[in-house]
């Protein structure tokens, strides 16, 4: 059951802005957990590219959008098709029982208020749109880290920017999304709120990261996962 102020605002979508579209964040948000780290280890411990996680976290150090850059540039030469299906695998085996339990309740009114659904997320797209599928959400509405495909494989030349803070807004913007609700956990999604006609905030436990302080200030509900 959804907090008295997180159901008044999902009512006040559904009756002044249906059919208007709303956008989520994916990692921390509808699941626990970050799916493009654990699919960058998961990868390469099977050895379906090579990689080095040492690497990623070095990165991370000095820019998260370079680092999540990185997550997609490793791809390169792999094809689309043998990447689809690494990325459901993985998804159904490490991240669909991480799924929050108010997400599905929450998308279900959303849909009966026919609010289309996006996911806007600093992971790789192909890692993302297993768990968007398997909410109902269709995979081309899935905004994530990405790369031109050519003759079948990956290029690993991503695509700019990187949806991580105001890139988040870039990509709504080319998708051309007014968003009637914007809904994120962290501090790279306070641009994508802000940019929303209405915004949700959704906090671990005890959290007090950028985005919480920013939604106690602005009044923005906070719903704990």
């Amino acid at each position: 059951m959804l907090p008295p102020p997180v159901a008044a605002l999902i009512e006040t979508i559904a009756r002044s802005h249906a059919g208007q579209s709303v956008v989520f964040d994916a990692d921390g948000t509808l699941w626990r957990g970050d799916a493009g780290e654990d699919f960058l280890r998961y990868a390469i411990h099977r050895g379906i590219f090579e990689a080095s996680y040492d690497r990623y976290e070095q990165l991370l150090g000095q820019s998260h959008a370079r680092a999540y850059a990185y997550c997609v540039e490793v791809m390169a030469s792999l094809t689309e098709a043998e990447l689809e299906q690494a990325c459901t695998t993985f998804f159904a085996q490490r991240i669909e029982g991480r799924i929050f339990s108010f997400v599905r309740p929450l998308l279900a009114r959303l849909k009966e208020a026919g609010c289309p659904v996006w996911i806007c997320s600093a992971s790789p797209r192909w890692v993302v749109a297993p768990g968007a599928v398997a909410l109902g959400i269709p995979a081309n509405q899935v905004i994530g880290v990405s790369c031109p495909i050519r003759d079948g494989k990956l290029t690993g030349e991503v695509e700019q920017p990187v949806p991580v803070g105001p890139g988040k807004v870039t990509w709504l913007e080319r998708a051309k999304l007014e968003p009637a609700l914007g809904v994120g956990n962290g501090d790279f999604d306070v641009d994508m709120l802000a940019f929303s006609k209405h915004a949700l905030v959704i906090s671990p436990r005890d959290s007090r990261n950028q985005l919480v302080l920013d939604g106690l200030s602005r009044g923005w509900p906070i719903l704990t996962a």
